[in-house]
């Protein structure tokens, strides 16, 4: 493959008159390729998009600050960003509006948690999925499984949060979940976690598998460090 790539770099760089400009031409192909047909790199423009929607995001606020599904997105926007204080910020003003409303409820819980207030947290993940066990593809399962661990309790709970997150979750959020609880939560839950990522992505058709194959082979990967530990 290497070779390959190579020799496609040479020819390019022949045609185009600059090793630069053809390499760059060659590693756009590769990514637009891969998002199109393969789906293994990283989206490389989503966080300029990200931006892109919050600046318009914070935009629309100022034109109308009582719409409270603007702040939700805006703290959910912060959220993925990993700016879990920020992401509170805009959430808690939007809670006299949103109470109810599951998504706001898993976004603001696990803002809580990630910001040390774990009981805070686990109040709000509890009512998300209160209102809709179903809500955000099993995510406030991984949260309270973190929490019920954390806090000690019998592990009665922990497995029905934990067989809640198996019922609920994507091959994504199974790859994420094994991924927090490798390091000193609990390696046996975390390995089959990456066992279902697996599963789940090979159950998958069509445009599914191309959108969750990164991380059925990151969750190979990770299987297979645990195996030589």
């Amino acid at each position: 493959m290497s070779k390959i790539f190579i020799l496609v770099l040479v020819l390019l760089s022949f045609l185009v008159g600059n090793p630069f400009f053809a390499l760059v031409i060659l590693l756009l192909v590769v990514f637009f390729v891969d998002r199109r047909f393969v789906g293994i790199l990283p989206d490389i423009f989503a966080p300029w998009r990200r931006g892109k929607r919050v600046r318009q995001l914070k935009r629309d606020i100022k034109i109308n600050p009582a719409n409270a599904e603007l702040y939700l997105e805006l703290g959910e926007s912060y959220f993925r960003k990993g700016k879990y204080p920020e992401a509170l910020s805009f959430l808690e003003r939007a809670y006299a509006k949103m109470e109810g409303h599951p998504f706001f409820h898993f976004y603001l819980g696990a803002a809580y948690y990630e910001c040390g207030r774990v009981d805070e947290g686990r109040e709000e993940l509890e009512k998300a999925i209160s209102f809709n066990p179903k809500v955000s593809m099993g995510e406030p399962y991984l949260y309270l499984v973190k929490i019920y661990l954390e806090a000690g309790l019998p592990d009665e709970r922990v497995e029905e949060a934990f067989r809640q997150l198996l019922l609920y979750g994507s091959p994504l959020v199974f790859y994420w979940a094994g991924r927090q609880l490798l390091p000193g939560y609990d390696r046996e839950r975390a390995r089959r976690l990456f066992q279902e990522t697996i599963a789940s992505y090979d159950a998958c058709r069509g445009s599914l598998r191309r959108k969750y194959r990164r991380w059925a082979v990151l969750a190979r990967i990770n299987l297979s460090s645990m195996r030589h530990e």
